[in-house]
């Protein structure tokens, strides 16, 4: 039986380091790492992994190491934004998410893969007033947005200017293990484990929040769909907005916590809009999936999980 090489960016990250989990019993994976990545993700797995320290702007570097791996399948996640804690400056958000995208894709021009999956995000579409679907038009709000677009539309050229078998997955709202700390779930699941008081914006704000292993599945089911849906994009949420509010509540009640709820103690900001959420019915159409996890759930595994493995 053949085994797949699959090549991972951004491993250590929340959604690049589930993914590894996710793959790694069943096939040989190759992972790009920065010389200043924080593995605390990948710490009892990384021996199982094939590292390489590259970084996605060091195009020469990166060529020689994909030529060398020969990857039959790549899942590109790397990314530059907030999560980490930092807001990155409007350059390096230019150099790794297009930039970088643009030299990935390119080094792989030199091996025939099967399936490359370009990790992209609903920022890319601006503010909407009603579900997000794949073929609107995209009118970024911030750098964050239009550089992963200039990326997600890099993938489309080649895809017409080289038949390469692309596809994007544009991610909403995912939540769950190894997520980052100071991101909204966790930052709730803390507080609330701690009984301290949550601030939120307004109980209007709201987001498609999808639990991460449904989003795991919809790799996962890419790989046979990237041939078939060359260039295709593809959203991924569940197609239900949930406001914050009724996070914070459902968090809760399930750690029977006593924190208390302060409405209205942030400034809204530009993109925190009544209405984000993906129009999923391409997505489920085409390549196969619904959701397994409702909120409640996905929640009280992330709780579960921040419990035992987190330092929250």
């Amino acid at each position: 039986m053949k085994i797949e090489r699959i090549l991972v960016t951004g491993a250590t990250g929340f959604v690049g380091s589930n993914l590894v989990r996710k793959l790694i019993n069943d096939y040989e994976i190759h992972i790009l790492t920065r010389k200043t990545s924080n593995k605390w993700r990948l710490e009892n797995i990384l021996s199982k992994l094939n590292e390489y320290v590259v970084d996605l702007k060091e195009k020469e570097k990166l060529s020689y190491i994909v030529k060398e791996i020969k990857p039959n399948i790549i899942f590109h996640l790397a990314t530059q934004g907030i999560y980490g804690g930092v807001q990155a400056s409007d350059e390096n958000l230019f150099k790794t998410n297009f930039i970088g995208t643009k030299n990935l894709i390119d080094s792989c021009n030199s091996v025939d893969y099967s399936c490359f999956v370009n990790t992209g995000s609903s920022s890319e579409y601006g503010i909407k007033n009603k579900p997000m679907k794949e073929d609107d038009v995209c009118i970024p709000i911030n750098m964050y947005g239009i550089t992963k677009n200039a990326a997600t539309k890099y993938g489309q050229m080649m895809v017409k200017t080289k038949n390469k078998p692309i596809v994007s997955l544009r991610l909403f709202s995912p939540y769950g293990p190894f997520d980052y700390k100071n991101r909204l779930i966790p930052t709730v699941i803390s507080k609330a484990l701690k009984h301290q008081d949550i601030d939120i914006v307004n109980q209007d704000f709201g987001r498609d929040f999808v639990f991460i292993e449904d989003v795991m599945d919809l790799y996962l089911n890419s790989i046979e769909k990237a041939n078939e849906f060359r260039g295709e994009i593809f959203n991924v949420g569940v197609g239900i907005q949930t406001r914050v509010l009724e996070v914070v509540k459902n968090v809760i009640e399930i750690t029977n916590s006593k924190s208390k709820i302060n409405l209205g103690a942030y400034k809204k900001r530009d993109y925190d809009s009544k209405i984000w959420v993906a129009d999923m019915k391409k997505t489920k159409k085409f390549l196969d999936w619904t959701p397994k996890y409702c909120l409640k759930e996905g929640l009280k595994q992330t709780i579960e999980w921040a419990r035992k493995d987190y330092s929250m």
